[in-house]
């Protein structure tokens, strides 16, 4: 156990290593610092809470999965075999890549803090505040990390990528097939609607806790029983894509990118 947390700790620092020494970093540091021009500049008026934790809890997911597909890049190559051929398991070297990409994403979340803090801090929100807001982003950008470790070439094959990625569309779809359209489906066949909104219903599930987890980054306050239940909904959603990752990478054939 003790082996494979030095491993998972020298994978993560290589891989941020290659991440800082493509340049590629600059890229992510400009769209922190855009960010903050565009959301957060100082106009004379405080930043309110909710307002930062809006923003940045959308910003941080998505930046989550550019620099994630990123460390990705980079860790599927050639030069992996020698790696994994020196006694370091497949699990670990996944799990290497996602700590990395972790890093590399709080990194530049507080990256974005501090330009707040400096130049235009937050109204009436001290440090025990903001970690109480700040931890349940932490478990949405590690999702989605997760998640774009999951579904990315490494991991799995074309086809079950596209199955995976039409359970998601048709998990969000119910805020798109619905109203008029689900009517007139409805009219045509009314099984195919029962059908659907089964599907949408047990599908959207999952997507729950990551919806929640960023109403309570806003809110910040995380004094009830269903704050702290969905903190743990949200850690055991990780492992589960972790798991799973982790399941597939150990089946399919070790091919890694020429490029």
């Amino acid at each position: 156990m003790i082996q494979r947390s030095e491993q998972v700790s020298l994978l993560s620092g290589f891989f941020l290593l290659e991440y800082l020494r493509s340049g590629r970093f600059l890229l992510e540091l400009g769209m922190v610092i855009a960010s903050f021009v565009v959301f957060f500049r100082p106009t004379g008026t405080p930043i309110r809470a909710d307002h930062f934790f809006t923003v940045s809890g959308l910003f941080g997911p998505v930046l989550a999965a550019l620099i994630t597909s990123a460390i990705i890049g980079m860790g599927d190559r050639p030069q992996a075999y020698i790696i994994l051929s020196h006694n370091v398991s497949r699990g670990v070297y996944l799990i290497g890549l996602f700590c990395s990409s972790c890093s590399a994403v709080l990194t530049m979340y507080g990256i974005l803090c501090l330009l707040v803090a400096l130049f235009n801090p937050v109204a009436e929100l001290d440090l025990i505040k903001w970690v109480l807001a700040t931890l349940p982003l932490v478990l949405n950008i590690s999702l989605v990390s997760a998640l774009t470790l999951l579904l990315s070439p490494l991991i799995l094959s074309t086809g079950w990528r596209l199955f995976v990625l039409t359970l998601i569309a048709l998990a969000l779809s119910s805020n798109v097939v619905g109203g008029p359209l689900l009517n007139q489906i409805e009219q045509i066949n009314p099984f195919l609607v029962t059908i659907l909104r089964a599907l949408q219903t047990l599908l959207s599930g999952p997507l729950v806790p990551i919806f929640y987890g960023y109403q309570l980054s806003i809110i910040g306050n995380l004094d009830h029983a269903s704050a702290w239940a969905n903190l743990l909904a949200q850690g055991l959603l990780l492992f589960a894509f972790l798991g799973l990752a982790c399941y597939a990478f150990n089946r399919r054939d070790l091919i890694f990118s020429a490029s």
